[in-house]
């Protein structure tokens, strides 16, 4: 085996293994996607938001998602393609023709790449002798593990994504409008139903929030209709729920545990969002002015929960709300 020929192997063995680390990374690690899957998602998602800006189109941003995992699961598997295609035709004549016995062109030997990844193995090319034969079968392992891994990653990022939207109605279901809803928080009955519906909601988008940090793809499900974007809703039910925290009637207010329990669970949230806040650059001021807080919410705070304290953490909600393309 030449250098040249041996580089070629060594690079396409390198190949796959950056493929299955990747694929590993982004679905068994639960801590967000490979280095590999990252950089593609997100920049591809930046295109996507720099053509919803310039023409908005949330039904368009709305196929992003499904359309990124699919691409996602296709750029492995491509990738492995071309790693075992490396590995293969680092020799000549070691995939041999089944008919005729002769060593297989490049075109063929990448036909037999394909077909024996997908686990066919039609039997027209096979690799001729030890170790190649051992080669192949890594290869139908590799291949397979993948498709199947590929699979588990689809059907894991799904129900996170439906359970995105579900949080995002039932706090909609509560909140309403919440400039009006803000006019009519002056009694205990009313304080209490909201305070509670919200929390508990709260505790369930903290539970979210966790998966959400395993399979970062979910930032990528928009969804075309606003009562239906978990980002907003969030914002909406957190600057309701500090508003009760600070109620400007202190009887109304909630326990000191219950506040401080709230603001250890927004701050625990916006952790999880802190690679979101990352990747989106904090320069247009101008969309910023469209999640403006309400007076009334400005104007309140309490040693328990100060404003300076939930500002901070609101800029990372409004930063996700204009990283999910609103």
């Amino acid at each position: 085996m030449t250098s040249l020929a041996l580089f070629q192997m060594m690079f396409g063995v390198a190949l796959i293994g950056f493929t299955l680390f990747d694929a590993f990374v982004t679905i068994l690690s639960l801590r967000g996607g490979g280095p590999a899957t990252s950089f593609i998602s997100q920049k591809l998602w930046r295109l996507a938001l720099r053509f919803h800006q310039y023409k908005t189109s949330h039904r368009l941003l709305s196929a992003s998602g499904p359309v990124l995992m699919i691409l996602v699961v296709m750029f492995w598997y491509l990738l492995l393609y071309l790693g075992w295609f490396l590995v293969f035709q680092s020799v000549q004549g070691n995939v041999i023709n089944g008919s005729t016995y002769t060593a297989a062109t490049g075109l063929e030997t990448l036909y037999f790449t394909g077909v024996t990844l997908s686990g066919l193995g039609y039997g027209d090319y096979t690799a001729e002798h030890f170790p190649w034969t051992i080669y192949s079968t890594l290869a139908v392992a590799t291949g397979t593990l993948l498709t199947s891994v590929g699979l588990s990653y689809i059907i894991a990022v799904v129900p996170v994504a439906l359970e995105k939207r579900q949080l995002a109605r039932q706090i909609n279901i509560v909140a309403g409008d919440s400039e009006q809803l803000l006019k009519r928080i002056d009694d205990q009955d009313n304080v209490e139903f909201i305070w509670q519906k919200l929390f508990e909601i709260q505790l369930d988008g903290t539970k979210f929030a966790n998966k959400y940090s395993a399979y970062p793809v979910v930032a990528y499900f928009h969804t075309s209709s606003s009562d239906s974007a978990f980002s907003l809703a969030y914002l909406k039910a957190s600057d309701l729920l500090f508003y009760l925290a600070n109620h400007p009637n202190k009887e109304l207010r909630p326990s000191a545990s219950t506040v401080i329990a709230l603001k250890n669970l927004m701050v625990s949230y916006a952790e999880s969002l802190q690679h979101i806040v990352d990747d989106h650059a904090d320069g247009e001021s101008d969309q910023h002015e469209r999640y403006r807080v309400y007076s009334s919410i400005e104007k309140v705070e309490s040693e328990l929960f100060t404003w300076q304290e939930f500002s901070s953490v609101r800029r990372v909600l409004v930063t996700t709300c204009l990283y999910d393309g609103w």
